[in-house]
Protein backbone atom coordinates (compact mmCIF):
# COMPACT_ATOMS: atom_id res chain seq x y z
CA UNK A 1 0.00 0.00 0.00
CA UNK A 2 1.32 3.29 -0.59
CA UNK A 3 1.46 6.33 1.40
CA UNK A 4 -2.41 6.85 3.20
CA UNK A 5 -3.88 10.24 1.98
CA UNK A 6 -7.35 9.90 3.45
CA UNK A 7 -9.25 7.94 6.69
CA UNK A 8 -12.52 7.49 7.06
CA UNK A 9 -13.99 6.74 10.26
CA UNK A 10 -16.96 6.63 12.50
CA UNK A 11 -20.19 5.03 11.52
CA UNK A 12 -18.28 3.05 8.72
CA UNK A 13 -18.68 -0.81 8.16
CA UNK A 14 -16.33 -1.66 5.38
CA UNK A 15 -12.62 -0.99 6.93
CA UNK A 16 -9.24 -1.80 6.16
CA UNK A 17 -7.36 -0.65 9.28
CA UNK A 18 -7.74 0.50 12.90
CA UNK A 19 -6.40 3.32 14.60
CA UNK A 20 -7.10 5.42 17.54
CA UNK A 21 -10.02 6.11 16.26
CA UNK A 22 -11.41 2.57 16.01
CA UNK A 23 -11.74 1.04 12.51
CA UNK A 24 -11.27 3.42 9.80
CA UNK A 25 -10.88 3.11 5.87
CA UNK A 26 -7.65 4.05 4.92
CA UNK A 27 -7.25 5.02 0.96
CA UNK A 28 -3.52 5.82 -0.35
CA UNK A 29 -3.95 7.91 -4.10
CA UNK A 30 -4.17 4.73 -6.02
CA UNK A 31 -7.38 3.17 -4.00
CA UNK A 32 -8.94 6.57 -4.86
CA UNK A 33 -7.88 6.45 -8.50
CA UNK A 34 -9.79 2.93 -8.78
CA UNK A 35 -13.12 4.52 -8.07
CA UNK A 36 -15.81 5.79 -10.22
CA UNK A 37 -14.53 9.19 -11.22
CA UNK A 38 -15.93 12.62 -11.69
CA UNK A 39 -15.17 15.71 -13.97
CA UNK A 40 -16.61 19.03 -12.49
CA UNK A 41 -16.16 22.16 -13.82
CA UNK A 42 -16.87 24.67 -11.82
CA UNK A 43 -15.41 28.44 -10.21
CA UNK A 44 -14.38 28.84 -7.00
CA UNK A 45 -13.27 31.72 -5.06
CA UNK A 46 -9.82 30.03 -4.98
CA UNK A 47 -8.93 29.61 -8.53
CA UNK A 48 -8.78 32.05 -11.49
CA UNK A 49 -11.60 31.34 -14.50
CA UNK A 50 -13.42 27.64 -14.41
CA UNK A 51 -10.64 24.26 -13.40
CA UNK A 52 -11.98 20.73 -14.29
CA UNK A 53 -11.33 18.75 -11.40
CA UNK A 54 -11.40 15.25 -11.20
CA UNK A 55 -12.25 13.43 -8.79
CA UNK A 56 -14.80 10.72 -6.82
CA UNK A 57 -18.54 11.88 -5.58
CA UNK A 58 -19.03 12.10 -1.56
CA UNK A 59 -21.89 10.02 -2.25
CA UNK A 60 -19.92 6.85 -3.84
CA UNK A 61 -17.19 7.21 -1.37
CA UNK A 62 -19.67 6.88 1.33
CA UNK A 63 -20.88 3.98 -0.46
CA UNK A 64 -17.63 2.27 -0.94
CA UNK A 65 -16.88 2.80 3.12
CA UNK A 66 -21.07 1.96 3.75
CA UNK A 67 -21.15 4.83 6.29
CA UNK A 68 -24.49 5.10 8.42
CA UNK A 69 -24.57 8.34 9.44
CA UNK A 70 -26.28 11.58 8.71
CA UNK A 71 -23.22 14.66 8.57
CA UNK A 72 -19.63 13.96 7.88
CA UNK A 73 -16.49 15.84 9.50
CA UNK A 74 -13.87 16.79 6.59
CA UNK A 75 -10.40 17.76 8.15
CA UNK A 76 -7.42 19.39 6.86
CA UNK A 77 -3.36 18.83 7.22
CA UNK A 78 -3.87 21.95 8.98
CA UNK A 79 -7.10 20.82 11.56
CA UNK A 80 -9.40 23.14 9.89
CA UNK A 81 -12.72 21.10 9.39
CA UNK A 82 -16.33 21.94 8.47
CA UNK A 83 -19.22 19.64 8.74
CA UNK A 84 -21.19 18.50 6.06
CA UNK A 85 -25.15 17.35 6.71
CA UNK A 86 -25.56 14.17 4.23
CA UNK A 87 -28.48 14.98 2.81
CA UNK A 88 -26.65 17.81 1.20
CA UNK A 89 -24.23 15.59 -0.52
CA UNK A 90 -26.81 13.54 -1.81
CA UNK A 91 -28.63 16.43 -3.25
CA UNK A 92 -25.66 18.12 -5.02
CA UNK A 93 -22.59 16.07 -6.91
CA UNK A 94 -19.67 17.54 -4.31
CA UNK A 95 -16.12 15.95 -5.16
CA UNK A 96 -13.08 14.83 -3.23
CA UNK A 97 -10.88 16.14 -6.42
CA UNK A 98 -7.28 14.68 -6.53
CA UNK A 99 -6.76 16.79 -9.92
CA UNK A 100 -7.60 20.40 -11.01
CA UNK A 101 -7.07 20.87 -15.08
CA UNK A 102 -5.37 17.60 -15.60
CA UNK A 103 -2.73 17.51 -12.81
CA UNK A 104 -2.66 16.35 -9.66
CA UNK A 105 -2.50 18.62 -6.80
CA UNK A 106 0.70 19.28 -4.55
CA UNK A 107 -0.18 20.59 -0.82
CA UNK A 108 1.02 23.75 -1.41
CA UNK A 109 -2.24 24.11 -4.04
CA UNK A 110 -4.81 22.51 -1.88
CA UNK A 111 -4.39 18.89 -2.43
CA UNK A 112 -3.72 16.40 -2.30
CA UNK A 113 -7.58 15.80 -1.54
CA UNK A 114 -10.29 18.67 -1.43
CA UNK A 115 -14.00 18.71 -1.20
CA UNK A 116 -15.18 20.80 -4.31
CA UNK A 117 -18.75 21.57 -4.76
CA UNK A 118 -20.84 22.30 -8.32
CA UNK A 119 -21.14 26.13 -7.38
CA UNK A 120 -21.08 27.20 -11.11
CA UNK A 121 -23.99 25.03 -11.56
CA UNK A 122 -26.24 25.67 -8.40
CA UNK A 123 -25.44 29.20 -7.65
CA UNK A 124 -27.40 28.57 -4.70
CA UNK A 125 -24.02 27.39 -3.30
CA UNK A 126 -22.06 30.51 -3.72
CA UNK A 127 -22.75 31.55 -0.39
CA UNK A 128 -20.54 31.20 2.61
CA UNK A 129 -22.09 28.28 4.86
CA UNK A 130 -21.58 26.19 1.59
CA UNK A 131 -18.07 27.69 0.56
CA UNK A 132 -16.42 27.35 4.46
CA UNK A 133 -16.99 23.33 3.95
CA UNK A 134 -14.98 23.38 0.65
CA UNK A 135 -11.99 21.64 2.63
CA UNK A 136 -8.62 21.60 1.01
CA UNK A 137 -5.66 19.39 1.92
CA UNK A 138 -8.39 16.80 3.37
CA UNK A 139 -6.91 14.22 5.48
CA UNK A 140 -9.98 12.68 6.98
CA UNK A 141 -13.30 12.23 7.18
CA UNK A 142 -15.36 10.96 10.10
CA UNK A 143 -19.04 10.24 9.24
CA UNK A 144 -21.39 10.39 12.31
Amino acid sequence: MEPVVLSVSGLVSDTNAESSLGKVADFDMVMLHQLPFHLLTTSTSWTNGTPVFKGILLTDLLAKVKAKGRHIRVTALNMYSAEIDIKTIERYPIILAYEMNGKAMAIRDKGPLWIVYPVSDFPELDQPKYLSRMVWQVKSIEVF
